[in-house]
């Protein structure tokens, strides 16, 4: 049975080996596979930026918080433009063969699992106010009412819309604020001119692959 999982390792080791693989056949094949010049150098650029932060917070006596920070800070984008690399350029481009994309890492479905699904559930959102213009936003998986996430689900993502009392409540492309979360609980700040007025949110779930559930909760609430 095929197992839903990233095809981008999680654990930051493995994910260096990962990332320097298939930054290395990015660079030797970029004209063979006809991938964009500025978006292979751009790639390049945060590898080198990862690498420099991950050698030093791999030090265990010497690294210290900020280091680790920095680590983590340009993993994210370094990630960000490897998946954007992997799904947008290679992962069905006619000048790469099934071959040259397993070598790069990429889940061609021949490893027994399949890519994470699009969620066709949203959250139970349990947001409780702290009184200080925000609160936390608590999130439980609908199936077993857990606080957890369905399997190949990354966090929620809940977007903000504000309105008065008695005013027209906005749709979910009108809202102006969003927040992400990748665990089951989190805190979310609202601007202090919303002091006061009402707020709807619109909680959607998010894969590995960063597309949006179809369905959203919606959830309501006071800025105080």
């Amino acid at each position: 049975m095929a197992v839903t999982r990233d095809w981008i390792p999680k654990q930051i080791h493995t994910f260096k080996i990962f990332a320097d693989n298939l930054c290395k056949r990015v660079r030797d094949n970029a004209e063979a596979w006809h991938l964009d010049v500025d978006e292979v150098s751009n790639l390049l650029s945060l590898r080198l930026k990862f690498n420099k932060y991950y050698k030093i917070s791999t030090i265990k006596h010497t690294h210290t918080p900020t280091d680790l920070d920095n680590t983590k800070s340009a993993r994210k984008a370094y990630q960000k433009a490897l998946r954007s690399m992997g799904i947008g350029r290679m992962k069905r481009n006619l000048f790469m063969t099934d071959s040259d994309r397993m070598k790069c890492g990429l889940n061609t479905g021949e490893k027994g699992y399949t890519l994470s699904p699009v969620a066709f559930s949203s959250p139970l959102i349990d947001y409780r106010s702290a009184g200080d213009l925000g609160g936390t936003i608590i999130s439980l998986d609908p199936a077993s009412h857990k606080a957890c996430k369905p399997v190949g689900q990354d966090g929620i993502r809940v977007r903000f819309g504000f309105y008065k009392i008695n005013g027209q409540i906005p749709l979910e492309a009108d809202c102006t604020q969003t927040i992400g979360l990748t665990k089951s609980f989190g805190k979310v700040v609202f601007d202090p001119n919303r002091k006061d007025m009402l707020f709807v949110g619109y909680a959607r779930y998010f894969n590995t692959r960063q597309i949006e559930g179809v369905i959203a909760t919606t959830l309501y609430g006071m800025v105080c």
